[in-house]
């Protein structure tokens, strides 16, 4: 299994059929929350949601040829399309994407670097305005099915 980035047409180093050029990623982290609140009396009827809040996405990965780009991206970069797959390998050895986000208007709004004296690893937060989730089922005979699809417009808090 393997996390690849195409961050708009800056390159990384991938050599992966399917991927070249793109930025492999070491973790990946999202996620969406709400306020619900329950008032003790009063039942279901009266229980209120806040809107989604949509987090940042932040992923990790190893120093390499992105990593000069990603820091003048986090300087000043404008918004562009950022795209992260989730991969398993078939029989052949070839990536398959079981998930895919695709990031409209995406910033980095952080970067940092650490090393413990090994190859220095980065943590990059991407700040986006629209994402579209793609979850692709595979089967035995590694056939895709899109079987769930998301697509959300932050700045207008529509689904669609």
């Amino acid at each position: 299994m393997a996390i690849y980035m195409k961050y708009a047409a800056l390159n990384g180093e991938v050599t992966a059929e399917g991927y070249d050029k793109w930025i492999e990623l070491q973790s990946f982290q999202w996620g969406v929350g709400r306020g619900i609140s329950t008032p003790s009396a009063g039942g279901l009827s009266k229980r209120e949601a806040s809107a989604p809040s949509i987090s940042e996405i932040t992923v990790s990965k190893t120093f390499d040829a992105f990593s000069p780009l990603a820091l003048k991206e986090a300087i000043g970069g404008k918004g562009s399309v950022v795209k992260i797959e989730i991969t398993r390998t078939d029989n052949s050895g070839k990536h398959i994407a079981f998930q895919k986000y695709i990031l409209s208007e995406t910033m980095m709004s952080g970067y940092s670097v650490s090393s413990g004296g090994d190859r220095p690893s980065e943590s990059i937060s991407l700040n986006f305005t629209k994402f579209d989730s793609e979850y692709i089922s595979i089967d035995d005979e590694f056939k895709p099915t899109t079987t769930g699809h998301v697509i959300y417009d932050i700045a207008l808090a529509k689904s669609s």
